[in-house]
């Protein structure tokens, strides 16, 4: 009886192990899936917006020697220069789509309204995106910190970097909240339905990305995130930065999105230390939808910003 019951451990044993392996598995896979999105990679006729002085230009992320392109967008005898930051999965062209004809927010109308503010604009591809597309892994905000960082020499070593402005949208806005405390170039930032903080935010919402249930796959993916690509979760979050930055800070936000709740930013906005930061909700709009719903009211928000921080 002993030894019948001694084989039957062993048995369960050898399955929870199997068990624990394919699980183990999965999650790498889901890891690798998640960190590979597609993306659109869109070739727009740049003229057609108005924007005639331009050069297609590339230069290093500060980190795993990336070569990285974009586009730069000059104003006549401006040094100022805002660096766009698009989300997860799109391109320095465009955020929030699959197709051309999803697309949520157009970056060239916004560096358009740039340009009339006498403001040159940054356009680049993160790494894992655009050109780039399945190369690099993408980490949700750690080691895109480090192309943003690339970014912002590269505009100062063109003399453009009197003031730098950084907007970001989704991912690319908690990237540019994110990298306020590693660099002292940055005058102001505009953040687009950003996350609070990395780690609290794909505990409580992994399910909207995976559809998979958080238990055991949160702590697993979240875990195999960090060993395959070092992601260090503290340094990837807003919170944090906006505790030690007093620049102006314009968050905006739709009060419908499901991906990204808008009370992510709500608790950033207990943080601003600079009086002309500001939060603005917009009542009908989805992840990223506000430009798209309410373009011209959207397009006033930036330019009053803008306006009252120079």
């Amino acid at each position: 009886m002993a030894l019948a019951l001694n084989k039957f451990m062993k048995i369960i044993l050898v399955l929870i192990i199997i068990m624990i392996l394919l699980l183990e598995v999965f999650s790498i896979y889901i890891v690798m899936k998640f960190s590979h999105p597609v993306s659109l990679n869109l070739n727009p006729n740049i003229e057609e917006y108005g924007i005639k002085n331009y050069d297609k230009v590339n230069f290093n992320s500060l980190k795993d020697n990336i070569t990285l392109d974009g586009y730069l967008i000059r104003s006549h005898n401006s040094n100022k220069t805002i660096i766009v930051c698009h989300g997860y999965g799109d391109s320095k062209f465009m955020v929030g789509g699959r197709t051309a004809s999803a697309v949520k927010v157009d970056h060239l109308k916004i560096a358009k309204l740039f340009l009339d503010q006498r403001f040159n604009t940054l356009l680049f591809d993160f790494r894992g995106h655009g050109g780039y597309a399945g190369k690099n892994g993408v980490t949700i905000g750690f080691n895109e910190q480090q192309d943003l960082l690339g970014a912002i020499n590269f505009i100062k070593s063109k003399g453009l970097g009197d003031t730098i402005g950084l907007i970001g949208f989704s991912m690319g806005a908690a990237t540019a909240l994110s990298v306020l405390d590693k660099t002292a170039n940055v005058s102001f930032a505009i953040a687009d339905s950003p996350f609070s903080d990395l780690r609290a935010y794909l505990n409580s919402n992994m399910k909207v990305w995976t559809g998979l249930p958080d238990f055991p796959f949160v702590p697993m993916i979240i875990l195999n995130f960090k060993l395959i690509y070092g992601v260090d979760y503290s340094t990837v979050s807003p919170l944090k930065s906006l505790s030690k930055s007093d620049i102006p800070i314009l968050l905006i936000h739709g009060k419908k999105d499901t991906t990204i709740p808008h009370t992510e930013s709500i608790a950033m906005e207990k943080l601003f230390k600079n009086n002309k930061s500001k939060l603005v909700l917009f009542d009908d709009s989805v992840h990223i939808g506000s430009y798209s719903v309410y373009d011209k009211k959207y397009e006033a928000v930036l330019k009053k910003f803008l306006t009252s921080i120079h």
